[in-house]
């Protein structure tokens, strides 16, 4: 019998989701190391199981995930706890904290600002001891059937107030009219009912931190496992005396994950010169930068490239 470690989620939209472009999306992005396998237990009610702990982890500390833009609520299924009983109404997202004045900036102040958000779960402690931060980060438990928190006020000890900002991580759809997530102001009856231009709305993109990133669409066939199926193998590492180490075949770790070993190599063209020039000179061997043309630009289709999706 394989140890498995099994999360519930759904995604916040009322549209079906495609269970096979959704799986090998989110098996893409996820690289877990022994695999994964997805089914739907319910409707628009997905099922997720693991075979090692970091990657259940990952999952669960690395969020919110998307899939089309739709944030995944998801939770951790505890043993002898079927599936279907745990709530889905909850989204556990990293909020920045701007403009906090200084002098309150203690992990008290900062756990009432997260209640005050959602349910406070915990501090990014990376940069704790620094003499001044930017931002400070906190990880919220946030409601889904209420509208984000754009600011607090925060009352001082000589009884004066100063403005603190939320920035949302990974922020995903949401309304910039009623604030909601799952939804666009494109479709908000509240939005439709109102005569406020949209750029009135009390709610904007600025909310989010870092602005929008669009996810990669990888194939993610080689971390799937197939229902009823047998997990990866764990590979053991030759260096490492009696120590089994995870690593799928082919793979070397980076930053704690595994990506495919793969040499990339830098390559120029060149063009080589082997006449005289002019005066006599010769030019026998030497390097010429070729200069920027129409016709150069056309065919490496510098003019009309788009961007790639990253």
């Amino acid at each position: 019998m394989e140890e498995t470690w099994k999360v519930v989620g759904r995604f916040l939209t009322q549209k079906m989701v495609k269970l096979e472009f959704m799986r090998q999306v989110l098996a893409s992005v996820w690289q877990p190391v022994r695999g994964v396998q997805v089914t739907e237990i319910q409707r628009g009610v997905f099922l997720f199981v693991f075979f090692h702990r970091t990657d259940v982890d990952y999952v669960l500390d690395g969020g919110p995930w998307a899939f089309e833009n739709n944030a995944l609520v998801c939770r951790e299924v505890p043993p002898n706890t079927l599936p279907g009983e745990i709530p889905l109404n909850t989204i556990d997202m990293w909020v920045q904290l701007h403009d906090m004045p200084l002098g309150y900036t203690s992990q008290t102040v900062l756990e009432q600002a997260g209640n005050f958000i959602g349910t406070f779960v915990k501090h990014d402690d990376r940069f704790e001891g620094a003499p001044w931060l930017t931002f400070h980060r906190i990880r919220v438990s946030i409601p889904v059937d209420k509208p984000l928190r754009r600011r607090m006020k925060l009352l001082k000890r000589d009884k004066t107030t100063a403005w603190v900002t939320f920035c949302y991580e990974r922020l995903h759809r949401f309304c910039f009219y009623c604030g909601l997530m799952g939804h666009l102001y494109n479709f908000c009856i509240k939005a439709r009912d109102s005569s406020i231009p949209l750029e009135r709305y009390p709610y904007g993109p600025d909310m989010r931190a870092g602005g929008s990133r669009s996810a990669p669409r990888a194939v993610g066939e080689s971390w799937l496992v197939p229902v009823g199926g047998r997990p990866r193998p764990i590979e053991v590492d030759g260096g490492m005396t009696g120590a089994a180490v995870v690593r799928p075949s082919g793979a070397v770790p980076v930053r704690g994950r595994f990506v495919a070993e793969e040499q990339v190599e830098a390559t120029g063209k060149r063009r080589r010169q082997a006449e005289r020039d002019r005066r006599g000179t010769e030019f026998e061997g030497e390097d010429v930068i070729m200069q920027e043309g129409s016709k150069n630009l056309s065919m490496a289709g510098a003019a009309a490239q788009s961007r790639p999706s990253q």
